[in-house]
């Protein structure tokens, strides 16, 4: 079985369901799978995702859950827990082929360049850029180092036999050090890939430009044939799919809130790739559901179980300590 994922919580899966649909349009004979880090919101109608299975993210077995909400706010959260998903959907799915995608990104095209590369390579990742940017805009490559080399809105992977060993050393890393801290040199699950090369074998890097398209390489990249919907990058690179890292639907006039080389008026070849997706969240409900309750939500006293109700106060200073500890001597 090939499968891909996504992982997010209650309040993004107008994005989640808009990236499934993406995928599912080119890869018809996959499963796709929604890691859901919350709980069923019951005044919430489900349904809309039969297309899915959701697996929440209590099913999957995290070593040491309580901990990890205690200490993670919602986006580390979702992120720290991206190798156990990976485990679960091995070992329970007798997958052969897996795919993560972040739950921003819009599928334009059938993945053929990975899927092929799939049956040699056991990992294959994206760079975020391909040619050096460094000018008085960000991002830079200065900026995109600071997160790793690698993006982790996508990998892929084959052959769980093989890197079994390389996603148990990925999950026990995220676990303990899955922060963003740019100071202590965390940037959640992302900079720890940027070991691959040195210590797995085989990896593939993927330079193809219709992968991972997104606001930190669209120095290198221009999009074509945008009108027809078969969208290309510098009418070479069928695209493959578009990573909308930091686009607000609620604010369509931005790329993304932390770019400040571009707009729609020096990038017109982005204004319908941006138009659909923006058409195609609000079909998808995502008024609605980014408002949806987030269950495990920094401060939420509900999270869990008694256990573990704690006020927001007091988890800002449980991280307080838990860093401060990492920073002076390398553990937990």
């Amino acid at each position: 079985m090939n499968i891909a994922f996504t992982i997010c919580s209650n309040n993004y899966l107008a994005h989640a369901k808009t990236l499934g649909d993406s995928f599912l349009e080119f890869h018809p004979n996959w499963k796709f799978i929604i890691g859901l880090v919350d709980e069923l919101d019951s005044s919430f109608d489900y349904s809309l995702f039969n297309n899915f299975e959701i697996i929440k993210v209590v099913d999957i077995k995290v070593p040491e859950f309580e901990n990890i909400v205690k200490k993670y706010d919602i986006i580390e959260l979702n992120t720290a827990v991206k190798p156990t998903f990976i485990k679960h959907i091995f070992t329970n799915y007798n997958a052969n082929k897996l795919i993560y995608i972040d739950p921003d990104i819009l599928v334009t095209s059938y993945f053929e360049e990975v899927i092929t590369i799939l049956d040699l390579r056991d990992i294959v990742i994206t760079p975020h850029i391909c040619s050096p940017i460094d000018d008085d805009y960000a991002p830079t490559d200065y900026h995109t180092l600071r997160g790793g080399v690698y993006n982790l809105g996508f990998i892929a992977l084959a052959r769980y036999d093989k890197i079994k060993d390389f996603i148990k050393w990925w999950d026990e890393r995220v676990l303990k050090y899955g922060f963003c801290d740019f100071s202590k040199n965390m940037f959640y699950d992302q900079i720890w890939i940027n070991y691959v090369p040195a210590m797995w074998g085989n990896y593939h890097i993927i330079r193809h430009l219709g992968y991972n398209m997104a606001n930190w390489n669209l120095h290198e990249r221009i999009l074509t044939n945008t009108e027809k919907e078969i969208f290309c990058v510098n009418q070479q690179y069928p695209l493959r799919f578009f990573h909308f890292s930091g686009y607000k639907y609620d604010n369509p006039s931005s790329i993304a809130s932390y770019l400040t080389r571009y707009d729609f008026e020096s990038r017109p070849d982005l204004k319908h790739l941006f138009s659909l997706y923006n058409d195609l969240l609000k079909n998808n409900k995502i008024e609605h559901i980014s408002k949806l309750r987030v269950y495990y939500q920094l401060g939420n006293k509900n999270a869990i179980n008694p256990s573990v109700k704690k006020s927001l106060l007091s988890k800002i200073m449980n991280r307080l300590k838990i860093t401060f500890k990492v920073f002076l001597t390398g553990h937990k």
